[in-house]
């Protein structure tokens, strides 16, 4: 490894809209993306209206059962079919013209319309876009020629297999926040535990320091964080064995013997983002740990709040002017340089 690829990314790659316009096509596009758990679409009809960055999705079970991902927008003037959020419907009209469309996408009336003035309905079909699933959980990409889900998350897939899947644990909610970063400025802190101890206290109280083990994952492009825990220290909501992942370019998952969280990091401009958690817990295999399965949650909260606080802090600083840049190293921070250069790659840098 040479000395330049250890420079962190230039401070301006942090805040500037240039910058931000080439990830949303760049980066943002090409990748999958976690939008929530896949009980939520557990009948046909049921559907999630949804903001991906600028993009507007609606992600709906069709009525013969197959899950199904539409850009939100009635193809005659691009009117909104749904507002954000869950529902049930047996098929969606545009909210401006009253075009009517079936789950599968297909147009099935034209309000208004003269005869010679219908359009071709095998034409102006719904706009698709991928979606898929895996452990419980739906993914969105908006790339048609892109890789599988399975291939994307790589192997996520394999380290997955040595702890419990949510199907087999109760679901404990979600939670949303928002922050003013840069998602790299997240992303970069996400992938080193170098800070656990001047940021995160309880957590490092609770970690066997000595036994984590971080590597950088080539097949599927995340960090990975092999973790034991004490079951001890001011967190009492960890014991046994841990694993964490951050996935390049948002997807952050912690699995635990007895406990599963997923979350997205979704960019919203070049200086905010909004987090979106879901939880998963095995309640009698908890409390075989002794640890009381509600405070999972709420210590998981704390931990994304002291995050999201020392992220915002970074982020003005970054954004002051006055950061020449730094050096990040090879043994403390090797899953940030990892990330950089996924960044560089990302946007054609050599």
């Amino acid at each position: 490894m040479t000395v330049s690829e250890i420079d962190t990314l230039p401070q301006h790659y942090y805040h500037k809209r240039e910058i931000y316009q080439l990830e949303s096509e760049r980066i943002f596009r090409r990748h999958w993306w976690l939008i929530g758990p896949l009980a939520q679409f557990s009948k046909p009809g049921d559907y999630l209206g949804l903001q991906l960055m600028q993009w507007p999705l609606l992600i709906v079970r069709d009525q013969l059962g197959e899950l199904r991902g539409f850009y939100n927008l009635c193809r005659h003037r691009a009117g909104p079919l749904v507002d954000e959020g869950n529902g049930c419907r047996k098929d969606f009209v545009c909210r401006y013209h009253g075009w009517r469309y079936a789950c599968s996408g297909e147009l099935l009336k034209t309000s208004g319309l003269q005869d010679g003035e219908i359009p071709d309905p095998e034409a102006m079909g719904l706009l698709p876009i991928r979606v898929d699933s895996w452990n419980g959980l739906v993914f969105a990409c908006l790339d048609a020629d892109g890789e599988s889900l399975a291939d994307w998350l790589g192997d996520v897939l394999d380290i997955a297999q040595a702890f419990p899947q949510i199907e087999n644990m109760t679901y404990q909610g979600e939670v949303s926040k928002f922050g003013d970063a840069n998602w790299k400025t997240y992303g970069d802190n996400s992938c080193e535990g170098y800070h656990v101890g001047m940021v995160h206290r309880a957590l490092g109280s609770s970690m066997l320091r000595e036994s984590v083990k971080i590597d950088n994952y080539h097949n599927g492009e995340f960090v990975g964080f092999d973790v034991d825990y004490s079951g001890k220290g001011e967190d009492q909501s960890r014991a046994g064995k841990g694993f964490w992942i951050y996935k390049f370019p948002g997807l952050l998952l912690h699995f635990a013997d007895y406990a599963f969280n997923a979350e997205t990091v979704f960019p919203l401009s070049p200086n905010r983002i909004q987090l979106r958690r879901w939880f998963w817990v095995d309640e009698a295999a908890a409390r075989a740990k002794s640890v009381d399965p509600d405070s999972i949650r709420p210590n998981s909260e704390q931990v994304m709040d002291e995050d999201l606080d020392i992220c915002m802090r970074v982020q003005r600083n970054l954004e002051s002017g006055v950061y020449p840049g730094g050096k990040l190293s090879r043994q403390q921070e090797s899953g940030t340089i990892f990330f950089q250069q996924q960044v560089r790659r990302g946007l054609g840098e050599t």
